[in-house]
C-alpha cells in the first residue's frame, strides 16, 4: 500500500482557475515527498514572497555561497543553504495560518527583524524563523546521513518527479514572468541562490524525506497483533468510544445578592459565595440521584431544578427590593440556602433544593392565577443534558474521563463531578476555586473494532465564490453551486451509462476529479471516522454501506461522486493503536538520530532577516 494512496481529502485551493500547464505542475509537485516546504510547493501557490533589502549585491551572493553558516555533523552548510531552510520555514508558517497571520502577531508588510516575537526575550520573528531553520537543517542532515548509512535509494517515482522538476524549471519560471529559473530562485531565496545550489539543497531534503517515509512504512509493516496488544497494555480504554449525557451547573447561576462594580462585574461577599457553593452542591447531588438513570428523567430533573432556581432568585430579588425600600440593613444570613427541603419559601432568600415539587405563588387568587402561571411556564425554555454518542476517549473532557472509563461502569450510572480552577498568588500560595459541577449519565461504550473504509470519489469543485478577508471563509452563490451540481450529475450519468465498474470509475476520476488524488483513481484507503467532512464521512460509514455502492454527496468544497470500494482489512481500533505506537517509535528513533548529530553555528549574518511577507494576499504568494 503506497503512502501516496493514503492522502487525506485536501481542502480547496485558494487560487484562480488554473491553466492546464499549472495543473500539470501541481500534479508533479504532489508526487514529491518533501521533508520541508520546497521550491515546487511554493511555485504551485503563486509567485514568491517579497524579499527585503538584504542580499542584493552580486558580491554578497558570492560571499553567501562561500560562507559557512552551520556545521551539521560532517556537513558545512553555507549561508545560501541556510537561507533555503529559513525561507521554507517562513513559507510553511504562512501557508499554515494564511489570513490569520495578524492574529498570530505577524505583519505581512514589515520586515521580520522589526517585529517582536517574544516580549520577554526581545526575540524577533526573524529570530524565531532562523531558530526553526537551524533545527530543520539539523533534522534533515541527521536523516540524510542515516539514509546514506542504510544505502537507501530513491524510488523510480521519486527519481522521475525530480527529473521532471529539473527539466521544467525554466518553463515554470517564465510562467511567473522570470527570465529563467536562476532569476526566480534568487527572487524567492535571495542573492546567491541559483539552480545549482538549490538542486544540492533539494536533493538532500528529498533523500531525507524519502528515507523517513520508507523507514516509517517498514516499521509499521513489522507490527503484528501481539505488538499492538502489548502497546495497549492496561490502557485499553484509550481506544474505546463512549456514549454519555452531561449537564454543566455553573456556580454563577446559583449566586444571590452581590454588588455591581463599575466595570459591570458582580462582587459577592464571602457569605454569599458560601451560600451559593452549598446550594449548587445540593442541587448536583440531587440531579445525580440514581433514579435519574435515563436522559429523559435527567432532563425532567433539570427542568424542575431550573424552575425552582428561578423562583428562589425572584424571591431573593423581591426581598432585596423590600429591604431597600425600608432602608433596613441587609442581613447576610438571609442569602444562605435553606436546609429545609420540604417547605420551600418564596418570601425569603432561602433557596430550595426540592427538585420534584417546585414552589408556587403563595398568594392564591384562584383558578385564574393558576392558569396564568401555567401559561407562562409553557413559554419557558429549559436546559437539557448534552448527549454525546460514540466519543473517542481522547476527546472526552479530562474531568470526566476517569469516571467514564471505569471498567465496572454500566448503563444508567450517574454521578456529579466538581469543576475547579487553580491560581497562585505572588507568595506562591495556591488557591482552588469552585467553578461548577458536571452531571454525567453513562450510556455505553464500543471497542471500535469495525473496518475502515476504502472509497473512491470524483470531486467537482465550486468555482468562483466570495472570500471574507477577515475569516478567510469562501461562500458560493446558488448559481455557482448549481453549476458544480450539473457537472457532477453529468459525469455521474455518463458513468452509469457504461459498465458501472470500479475500474471505469477510477479511469474517470483520473480524468475528471478536481481533487489531488486523481492519479490514484480518486482512491482513499483506510478512511477513519471523522477524517473526512461530515457528509462525505456519513456516506462512507452508513451502516448499510456495501462494496459497489455509488452516489453523489455535497460538501463545503463541491459535489462528490462516490464509489464504495469496500471495507478495509484494518479495523479502526488497530488503526489508532498502530498510529500511536508508530508515532512513539518514530519519535524515539528520530530523537536518537538528532542527538547523535553535532551542530555548530558559524556565521548566520547573510540570512535575510529583513524579509517582508507579501501584504497582497496574506499567504506566501
Amino acid at each position: 500500500m503506497s503512502a501516496s494512496s493514503k492522502k487525506k481529502l485536501r481542502k480547496e485551493q485558494n487560487a484562480a482557475a488554473m491553466t492546464e500547464k499549472q495543473q500539470a505542475a501541481a500534479k508533479e509537485a504532489k508526487k514529491m515527498k518533501a521533508y520541508t516546504i520546497t521550491f515546487w510547493v511554493v511555485l504551485a501557490l503563486c509567485v514568491a514572497l517579497v524579499a527585503g533589502v538584504a542580499l542584493k549585491a552580486p558580491v554578497t551572493g558570492v560571499m553567501a555561497r562561500m560562507t559557512t553558516a552551520l556545521v551539521v555533523g560532517d556537513h558545512d552548510v553555507s549561508a545560501v543553504e541556510l537561507n533555503y531552510f529559513y525561507i521554507d520555514a517562513i513559507n510553511e508558517y504562512v501557508n499554515q495560518y494564511g489570513s490569520w497571520l495578524s492574529y498570530m502577531g505577524l505583519s505581512t508588510s514589515k520586515p521580520l527583524s522589526s517585529q517582536t516575537y517574544d516580549k520577554e526575550t526581545g526575540a524577533t520573528w526573524a529570530d524565531n524563523f532562523l531558530d526553526q531553520a537551524i533545527e530543520s537543517a539539523k533534522n534533515t542532515y541527521a536523516l540524510y546521513d542515516a539514509a546514506v548509512a542504510a544505502n537507501h535509494t530513491l524510488s523510480d517515482e521519486e527519481k522521475e518527479s525530480m527529473q521532471s522538476l529539473y527539466d521544467n524549471m525554466d518553463v515554470y519560471a517564465k510562467y511567473y514572468n522570470y527570465n529563467n529559473a536562476n532569476d526566480y530562485i534568487a527572487a524567492v531565496y535571495g542573492s546567491g541562490a541559483n539552480t545549482e545550489t538549490y538542486k544540492a539543497y533539494y536533493e538532500v531534503v528529498v533523500m531525507a524525506s524519502s528515507y523517513y517515509a520508507a523507514y516509517t512504512e517498514d516499521l509499521k509493516d513489522s507490527y503484528d497483533d501481539v505488538a499492538l496488544r502489548k502497546f495497549e497494555g492496561d490502557e485499553t480504554y484509550k481506544y474505546n468510544s463512549y456514549s454519555y449525557a452531561s449537564h454543566y451547573l455553573n456556580l454563577d447561576k446559583f449566586k444571590f445578592g452581590g454588588e455591581k462594580q463599575s466595570d459591570g462585574t458582580m462582587k459577592y461577599s464571602d457569605a454569599e459565595l458560601k451560600a451559593a457553593e452549598e446550594y449548587i452542591e445540593r442541587v448536583a447531588k440531587e440531579l445525580a440521584n440514581a433514579e435519574n438513570n435515563t436522559v429523559e428523567k435527567l432532563n425532567e430533573a433539570i427542568k424542575a431544578m431550573e424552575k425552582q432556581l428561578a423562583l428562589d432568585k425572584a424571591a431573593a430579588e423581591k426581598k432585596d427590593t423590600t429591604t431597600e425600600e425600608k432602608s433596613a440593613p441587609a442581613v447576610q444570613t438571609e442569602t444562605e440556602p435553606s436546609t429545609d427541603t420540604t417547605e420551600p419559601s418564596t418570601d425569603s432568600t432561602e433557596p430550595s433544593t426540592d427538585l420534584s415539587t417546585p414552589s408556587t405563588d403563595t398568594d392564591n387568587k384562584g383558578e385564574e392565577k393558576e392558569e396564568e402561571t401555567e401559561e407562562e411556564e409553557d413559554t419557558t425554555t429549559y436546559s437539557k443534558a448534552t448527549e454525546t454518542e460514540d466519543q473517542l476517549y481522547s476527546k472526552i473532557n479530562s474531568l470526566l474521563q476517569e469516571w467514564i472509563r471505569n471498567a465496572d461502569r454500566k448503563e444508567g450510572d450517574i454521578t456529579f463531578i466538581k469543576s475547579t480552577s487553580k491560581s497562585t498568588d505572588a507568595d506562591g500560595k495556591e488557591t482552588e476555586t469552585l467553578k461548577g459541577y458536571y452531571i454525567v449519565l453513562y450510556k455505553g461504550s464500543i471497542d471500535n473494532k469495525y473496518a475502515l473504509a476504502n472509497v473512491r470519489h470524483i470531486l467537482v469543485k465550486f468555482e468562483g465564490g466570495t472570500t471574507d478577508k477577515t475569516t478567510g471563509q469562501t461562500t458560493y452563490s446558488e448559481v455557482e453551486k448549481n453549476k458544480a451540481k450539473d457537472e457532477a450529475e453529468k459525469i455521474y450519468n455518463d458513468w452509469l451509462k457504461g459498465d458501472k465498474t470500479e475500474d471505469s470509475f477510477a479511469a474517470l476520476a483520473k480524468e475528471k476529479t478536481d481533487d489531488g488524488n486523481g492519479d490514484e483513481g480518486g482512491l482513499y484507503e483506510d478512511v477513519y471516522p471523522g477524517q473526512m467532512v461530515d457528509t462525505f464521512n456519513d456516506w462512507c460509514f452508513d451502516e448499510k454501506r456495501e462494496a459497489g455502492d455509488h452516489g453523489i454527496v455535497v460538501t463545503e468544497y463541491g459535489y462528490h461522486i462516490m464509489f464504495y470500494s469496500g471495507d478495509s482489512e484494518t479495523n479502526y481500533r488497530d488503526y489508532m493503536v498502530t498510529n500511536d505506537k508508530l508515532t512513539a517509535d518514530m519519535e524515539e528513533w528520530q530523537s536518537k538520530l538528532i542527538e547523535a548529530t553535532s551542530l555548530t553555528e558559524k556565521n548566520t549574518k547573510f540570512v535575510n532577516k529583513n524579509y517582508i511577507i507579501s501584504a497582497s494576499t496574506g499567504t506566501s504568494a
